[in-house]
């Protein structure tokens, strides 16, 4: 029946009738329910390109990597006589990331899509995320992976994951956005240096009302909220806040991550060293919020546990 004939025909009312609730059914309006919100996480290596550009790929090595106690694994560590930075910042990137993920999924829901050099992981909670990112920086610390972060709240959508594998070749796909992607983004880009985790305006008004601590109730541990320095806060995304990570469960611990940031410092390339001076200057202020002493010598390769006394 040809279209004329149908918009003429006698039972055309009828028909519409019946087909109506049909087309109905399967419409999908554009449903701002779908879009969630949520605190987004951040999460970038640091140097990855010039890595990349300065060492040479070992794919035997980042395979073996995927298996750390592994015969393959074991073999390259013993028997290489000098470490490629490259492999040993992606594949200790990626094995922190996979270890502190796989606790946090057994403690509250998340979601996180990781690329080469960075991530993205989204909580319901403000305290979750920030929880995720200390024990994620003191990880990447104690594994000499230079990692910054940024932190925000706002709208999130994934809407597919996809990936289709050739044998030679592929397609993959990750669609998702949100303010809260953007935002988180921005933090981390905003121009402050160093390993951080830094806080967008939009997380800050998701903390306590004091703005400076939340009490996580699954952990009970307290969110403390250090600020940045003034010039630091001067930047186009209105960051002025950070985490305060620097919390160890002893001396000798928290002696062991100072003593990795400052190896990591000496060996930095010179144009790269500004990034270890800044977290540096960031946890002296980090251990004064704990009640320590300011540190007068950055560079010193230990630590007192002095308190200030109180007033």
């Amino acid at each position: 029946m040809s279209s004329t004939a149908l918009e003429n025909h006698p039972l055309r009312g009828f028909l519409y009738s019946l087909v109506r609730p049909l087309m109905k059914a399967t419409e999908t309006p554009d449903d701002a329910s779908a879009v969630e919100t949520k605190t987004v996480l951040f999460v970038d290596l640091l140097g990855f390109a010039s890595l990349t550009e300065a060492h040479p790929i070992q794919p035997a090595l980042m395979r073996a990597s995927e298996r750390p106690l592994s015969a393959e694994s074991l073999n390259f560590v013993f028997s290489s006589t000098t470490e490629n930075p490259l492999s040993h910042n992606f594949a200790s990137f990626h094995r922190s990331l996979r270890s502190v993920l796989y606790v946090a999924q057994m403690q509250y829901p998340l979601t996180a899509i990781t690329f080469s050099d960075s991530a993205f992981i989204a909580t319901t909670q403000v305290y979750e995320a920030a929880r995720i990112a200390v024990d994620l920086q003191q990880l990447f610390l104690r594994s000499r992976v230079p990692v910054r972060m940024g932190m925000a709240h706002g709208s999130f959508l994934a809407l597919r994951f996809r990936s289709d594998v050739a044998v030679d070749g592929g397609d993959h796909a990750s669609h998702f956005l949100g303010t809260g992607v953007v935002r988180a983004y921005a933090a981390e880009r905003c121009g402050i240096k160093g390993l951080r985790i830094l806080v967008h305006p939009s997380a800050m008004l998701q903390l306590a009302p004091t703005g400076r601590t939340d009490r996580a109730p699954a952990t009970n541990k307290a969110i403390l909220i250090t600020s940045c320095t003034d010039a630091e806060g001067v930047n186009g995304t209105g960051v002025r806040d950070e985490i305060n990570y620097w919390a160890f469960s002893s001396a000798a611990a928290e002696s062991d991550a100072w003593r990795t940031l400052q190896g990591m410092w000496t060996n930095a390339p010179v144009n790269e060293k500004i990034h270890y001076e800044s977290t540096a200057a960031a946890i002296n202020r980090m251990r004064i919020q704990h009640g320590h002493e300011p540190l007068t010598d950055l560079r010193r390769r230990s630590l007192w546990r002095k308190r200030r006394a109180a007033v």
